[in-house]
């Protein structure tokens, strides 16, 4: 049996009679009920897409009226007759027909009614059309009349629906977050995960997942400002992601091939070039990720993201006043940001302004209290041995010691939670031996010492 009739059509180039043959399928075969039948039906509609280029369509023969014409006189040629004169087996009129409809029965203009489509396939065939056209596929607002239709809101069929628009979705997946957020509105995908997960692959889930809550996300209003008009646009958004994949899994030279030649194909996108960034930084070509968050930056002023690499990579070279200059422009959108304000202390230190270096460095670390790498740095800057001391207030040593003893409680609990836990869990079952106390206490002194000794090495 063929790809064709297993969608019961014929052989076509026709992409949409392909699609809408399988949509009308999919409700025979659901994939619950039928899943042989709903892969079968659905190995089908892939071959058939990947032959409909090559398929060539069938020209129609032209309706031939000369045979009629024969009947003119009432004799056929296969009576034996002569044409114009009658017979008793066939007493044809003599005289030519007012019209053909009297050969055939019925008027030929008579046109049998169209089948109206089903609302399903009508659905998929719309948003299939908003999808083509990339400037309404990245506008949300396209989607909405789509979206509102009597359909999606008819529960008796939300299940067929569900599986028709969940196909569509595993080849059209390249959506800005806010349409993904609208369908989630819609069709409840975050709310019916697990279900999701029991009926289709983990892969089309979690990319879904991933989409709405923003954590892979990849916007696109970089081609709102500059159309991307001459290049395959689906090719250039599969390689921005397959870049954006082989990062995460760790494979930067690979990352670095699919960036690379997206960039080429269009570097007006300052999420592929924050990308590029990274994937440089990480392979130790500085000089190029330093370009990249450069021209992130040129793409994108008001964003923060470039900003803050570059300062980071300009810190790493050395280079404190550059990155000092990166890091106010995010701390004059963001003046509590306490990463950047840690940062820009240790620059500060690097440039041997210790003054500045611990007022910032103390202003991160009261933010967030502590605020790991400030309170490291600020005992940095506060070593005696290395650095000049400056006069400290009362109050600011009431403040350090108070600190202090914050942090090295802290880390004393952490190492010691796990001996207290178990101690009182068997204290409340057992009556312990005054020895198990003992014990305890001896973990925790020896726990405190540790704790002490670590902020003295970090203080000197």
């Amino acid at each position: 049996m063929s790809v064709w009739d297993i969608l019961g059509i014929e052989a076509t180039s026709d992409i949409t009679a392909i699609k809408r043959a399988y949509a009308k399928k999919l409700r025979l075969h659901h994939p619950e009920d039928d899943p042989e039948g709903y892969q079968r039906l659905r190995e089908a509609y892939d071959s058939a897409l990947k032959m409909a280029p090559y398929v060539e369509p069938e020209e129609e023969e032209p309706l031939d009226f000369a045979e009629p014409a024969a009947y003119e006189g009432g004799q056929t040629a296969e009576s034996g007759g002569e044409p114009g004169l009658g017979t008793d087996e066939c007493d044809y009129p003599a005289s030519r027909p007012s019209s053909v409809s009297g050969y055939y029965g019925e008027p030929l203009h008579h046109a049998r009614e169209p089948i109206p489509q089903d609302p399903i396939e009508q659905f998929i065939d719309e948003i299939d059309e908003i999808y083509d056209n990339f400037q309404a596929r990245i506008d949300p607002e396209a989607w909405e009349d789509a979206l509102n239709r009597d359909i999606v809101w008819d529960v008796e069929r939300s299940g067929e629906l569900q599986y028709a628009l969940m196909d569509f979705l595993e080849d059209h997946r390249h959506l800005p977050r806010p349409v993904w957020q609208r369908l989630d509105d819609m069709f409840h995908f975050t709310e019916n995960k697990e279900d999701l997960l029991e009926e289709y692959p983990d892969s089309l889930i979690e990319y879904i997942m991933s989409q709405i809550n923003g954590t892979s996300e990849l916007r696109y209003e970089c081609f709102k400002e500059n159309p991307a008009e001459d290049i395959d646009i689906e090719q250039y958004l599969d390689l921005r992601e397959q870049g954006q994949y082989m990062m995460k899994e760790g494979e930067l030279e690979e990352a670095l091939d699919y960036l690379a030649h997206a960039s080429e194909m269009y570097p007006h996108d300052p999420d592929l070039q924050l990308m590029l960034g990274k994937c440089h930084a990480r392979t130790g070509n500085l000089t190029a990720a330093d370009e990249c968050f450069g021209q992130a930056i040129r793409l994108a002023p008001k964003e923060l993201d470039g900003y803050w690499h570059r300062a980071q990579l300009r810190f790493e070279q050395a280079d404190y006043s550059s990155a000092l200059s990166d890091l106010e422009k995010v701390l004059d959108q963001e003046p509590e940001n306490t990463d950047a304000l840690s940062l820009k202390g240790r620059c500060y230190i690097g440039l041997e302004e210790l003054d500045q270096a611990r007022d910032i460095l103390k202003q991160s670390n009261q933010l967030e209290n502590p605020h790991i790498h400030s309170y490291i740095y600020l005992c940095m800057a506060s070593n005696k041995h290395k650095y000049g001391q400056r006069h400290i207030t009362a109050a600011d040593r009431w403040r350090s010691w108070r600190s202090n003893l914050l942090f090295d409680t802290l880390m004393v609990l952490r190492l010691s939670w796990l001996y207290i836990l178990v101690y009182l869990a068997l204290q409340v079952v057992f009556d312990l031996h005054p020895v198990y106390t003992w014990l305890l206490i001896a973990v925790i002194l020896w726990n405190t010492w540790k704790a002490i000794k670590v902020h003295w090495v970090l203080a000197t």
